[in-house]
């Protein structure tokens, strides 16, 4: 189906994240090596990307179901419009416990570890029904009109400045959590 194709590449960059982020996660629950910049920076990605350009591509799959019958507030669509709402919150609360560590507060530092493995958990789970729920039904729901119906709203975003041309700004920013996670298990 065209309109997952489209998406595949940032499902992509959101899986890596999301692995490196797990990885921060597991350095800082064990040692003392993590740095709270770690975290602040990957509240960038997650504002900059996942919640400013992400989420937005993939609302138009969840309206497109939405507009075949699926209730926005309730079932599937409704649990993937939640979790985008839940991002912002846990993100902005890990991004409170960070800047808390950073100033030299270990609660704060707990509270990174908490509040990271509550977002990463959700975001597992949020990608997981995507794949296993979400893409299924727009294969079985979305007629070959309705689907260049949500094909062309992705393309409008993109020409509206919503969605920048390509994604290695964020690849780059995806990079260079791994290299400070890779640091941390040298040091």
């Amino acid at each position: 189906m065209r309109i997952i194709n489209i998406l595949h590449e940032d499902q992509e960059l959101a899986t890596r994240f999301l692995a490196v982020l797990g990885r921060g996660l597991a350095v800082a629950g064990q040692g003392k090596s993590a740095r709270p910049g770690f975290f602040i920076f990957a509240c960038g990605f997650i504002h900059e990307y996942l919640e400013a350009i992400y989420f937005k591509k993939e609302k138009v799959l969840l309206n497109a179901l939405a507009d075949c019958g699926f209730p926005s507030d309730d079932g599937p669509v409704g649990v993937m419009n939640d979790d985008e709402q839940k991002s912002r919150g846990i993100s902005n609360a890990l991004f409170d416990a960070a800047k808390l560590w950073q100033s030299g507060d270990e609660t704060g530092r707990a509270d990174v570890i908490w509040v990271t493995s509550e977002y990463s958990s959700m975001l597992h789970r949020h990608f997981d029904m995507l794949k296993s729920l979400i893409h299924p039904l727009l294969e079985q729901s979305l007629s070959p009109d309705d689907e260049e119906k949500a094909a062309e709203e992705l393309n409008r975003l993109a020409f509206q400045g919503y969605i920048p041309e390509n994604l290695d700004k964020y690849v780059k920013m995806v990079q260079t959590l791994e290299e400070e996670v890779a640091s941390w298990k040298s040091a």
